[in-house]
């Protein structure tokens, strides 16, 4: 049978020389590496070996499965493990997702050619060290610290992969450190706005992105929440925050908005339109000589990756989104059935296929024809693994024909969907081919859940 399907790229199975040929496989391989071990356990015992706290058991659901009598409804093992698993999955991933984004986006920028990524997740201290050479002692941490490749322009950058992340905690330690800048602009000790000229900088970016909404749907001006962002701009305009220190440099320093007009009460609700204008969002303000301008942006999904990385979102994933690897969504959603399978079997369709195919060649044919191949480009290894795959899968077929034995994998009777369940199978006990000939096993003993 052959399935023109989607072709799987699996980091796991893919020789390091290639790896280390692509930045963008390297950020994720670091990422993800130390757990695929629990994956690789799961898969081959059908069970999941996480400690969890007594009373979590319970809400888990975990402590009535532990002496479930026989012939219990296994889709009501099935449903606690699947909350078991996705609990524990999420607490080791979501950091994880976080690091590899903003890796991710590092990466972008530094292609983009506009700017230079001089800092990222760094105190202010050193932020401020590296675009000014001034030293304070700030701790707070900034997401990312930009300058232009012809240093007239430095960004302090922070972060928000969804409008939905964080409270009014999360508000006010973001707006900590904009005030911060704005306060030591001109600090009779740090003389912040001096530095940043001597250092040739002429326009500095004090830039809050906003990358999702809570659809993970890209944000935009017409799916914003607009309770949200009204929260953060009335922050913004209290007096303790930004508008106080706004005020401050008007009042001390004769600052200015960038067109000539005035910050002062009666300007007020003007600058708080502006940032809450779905078209605008952005307020600028120079010093009485005009020698450096200070823009705060509230930045929206594509608005930020067009400005700072020089492409949108889509254009940025067209150019990339041939080497995202598929080791973690695969390994997890088979997970979840192969627990099920156990549960029911006492043991995971892939334990089983991996015992099966010891018989024949088709570990071997892999490791000598495409693992150890070296003159495969990226391309092409993932061609011939994919092609691979669909063999194994008709290698399945034929020794279960020959054994008159009956392969039921899925729920449903799709010859396509079961198929391409049969490939992904078949890529898991491969994975655990290398994981156990070639590895011994010893990453079995590495996963962190325990």
């Amino acid at each position: 049978m052959n399935s023109q399907t989607y072709s799987y790229l699996l980091l796991y199975l893919t020789p390091e020389r290639l790896i280390k040929k692509s930045k963008l496989l390297q950020l994720q391989w670091n990422n993800i590496k130390t757990l695929i071990p629990c994956f690789l356990e799961s898969l081959f015992t059908g069970d999941v070996e996480v400690k969890l706290h007594d009373l979590d058991k319970v809400f888990a659901g975990i402590i009535k499965l532990e002496d479930y009598p026989k012939g219990y409804n296994v889709l009501g093992k099935v449903a606690s493990l699947w909350y078991y698993l996705t609990k524990v999955f999420h607490q080791f991933i979501g950091p994880r997702v976080g690091n590899f984004a903003e890796e991710l986006i590092v990466h972008w920028i530094e292609n983009g050619g506009v700017y230079k990524v001089v800092g990222r997740n760094v105190t202010l201290k050193k932020a401020l060290e590296e675009l000014a050479e001034v030293n304070v002692e700030k701790r707070n941490r900034v997401d990312l610290v930009l300058r232009s490749k012809g240093k007239e322009r430095a960004a302090l950058v922070e972060i928000r992969m969804s409008e939905h992340t964080g409270g009014r905690t999360a508000q006010q330690s973001l707006l900590d450190k904009i005030d911060s800048i704005l306060e030591l602009l001109e600090d009779e000790k740090t003389t912040l706005r001096e530095k940043l000229l001597k250092q040739g900088t002429r326009e500095l970016d004090l830039t809050i992105a906003i990358l999702f909404n809570e659809n993970h749907e890209l944000l935009t001006k017409s799916n914003y929440n607009r309770g949200r962002l009204t929260s953060l701009v009335s922050y913004i305009m209290d007096n303790r925050h930004v508008w106080g220190m706004l005020k401050k440099l008007a009042n001390t320093y004769e600052y200015r908005l960038c067109d000539g007009t005035p910050m002062t009460d009666d300007t007020k609700a003007e600058i708080e339109t502006e940032l809450l204008n779905p078209d605008g969002r952005r307020v600028c303000i120079q010093d009485s000589s005009s020698s450096l301008k200070i823009e705060l942006k509230i930045l929206f999904g594509d608005e930020f990756f067009t400005e700072y990385a020089g492409a949108s979102l889509r254009d940025l994933l067209a150019r990339y989104g041939n080497i995202i690897a598929d080791d973690i969504w695969l390994f997890y959603t088979i997970v979840i059935n192969e627990l099920k399978v156990a549960a029911q079997f006492k043991q995971t369709n892939v334990r089983r296929l991996y015992e099966d195919l010891l018989g024949s060649n088709i570990f071997r044919q892999f490791i000598t024809n495409i693992y150890g191949k070296t003159g495969l480009s990226l391309s092409k290894y993932v061609h011939h693994l994919n092609q691979w795959s669909e063999n194994c899968a008709n290698t399945v077929i034929k020794i279960y024909k020959e054994k008159g034995e009956e392969l039921k994998l899925l729920e449903t009777s799709d010859l396509v969907a079961n198929f391409e369940y049969l490939k992904q199978l078949c890529l898991c006990s491969l994975v655990e081919y290398i994981a156990i000939n070639h590895k011994l096993g010893r990453e079995f003993q590495e996963c962190r859940w325990k």
